[in-house]
């Protein structure tokens, strides 16, 4: 008999029983009833034979119950534990890629400065020997002028007109060579904030991979 079967007869020798009782006679002038009596002990004695049986089949079931809920809490340690580490170890990757990124960023950054700073200072050295030949060879010209009384005047507007065309010359220089340095400068921070942006992006995914 399947187990289902078993309870439902085990539910209607419960209901026989409960039915026998109610559909009793009362004892006139008494509070006590008038029942089958056989019947009634048919149906205890059908009910308790039956009832062991019922009883091991509620513990089996609320055994295999435990068993699944052991089971499962199992399991569920199990995934947690593995999800831990796999996020530990997600975490260190990022981690360590991050300061990767930040070292090579620092290096570049630094490598850029260097490559700046040689570059500004070569160009300033040509600026001042470009100024320092220009200056000698309009005061070479300028003596050559003087020189000679006979255009003694002619020379001098000569020589102040060269002084004045060599130092806008020699400004102008200037002006490019510092005109350079700002645009090299100027790529420089770029680099930087785009290598930052790039950290804090690494940084955001960091966050939201552990959230």
């Amino acid at each position: 008999m399947q187990r289902a079967e078993k309870q439902n007869a085990f539910r209607q020798l419960m209901d026989n029983l409960e039915m026998l009782i109610q559909g009793a006679s009362k004892v006139p002038f008494t509070n006590n009833y008038m029942i089958d009596r056989d019947k009634a002990i048919r149906l205890i004695t059908t009910a308790k034979e039956e009832l062991p049986s019922v009883i091991l089949e509620c513990e089996g079931i609320v055994k295999n119950q435990n068993a699944i809920l052991s089971n499962a809490n199992e399991r569920a340690q199990h995934v947690q534990a593995e999800a831990t580490s796999r996020a530990t170890q997600y975490y260190n990757d990022a981690q360590a890629k991050a300061k990767q990124t930040m070292a090579a960023a620092t290096q570049q950054a630094n490598d850029a400065v260097a490559a700046a700073q040689q570059q500004a200072a070569a160009l300033v050295r040509e600026a001042q020997e470009q100024a320092a030949s220009i200056m000698a060879e309009a005061q070479k010209r300028a003596d050559q002028m003087v020189s000679e009384q006979e255009i003694l005047a002619r020379a001098r507007m000569d020589a102040e007109e060269l002084k004045q065309s060599t130092q806008e010359e020699v400004e102008r220089l200037y002006t490019d060579v510092y005109r350079h340095i700002d645009d090299v400068l100027a790529q420089l921070d770029r680099s930087i904030s785009e290598k930052l942006t790039d950290i804090r992006l690494t940084r955001q995914q960091i966050d939201q991979s552990m959230r």
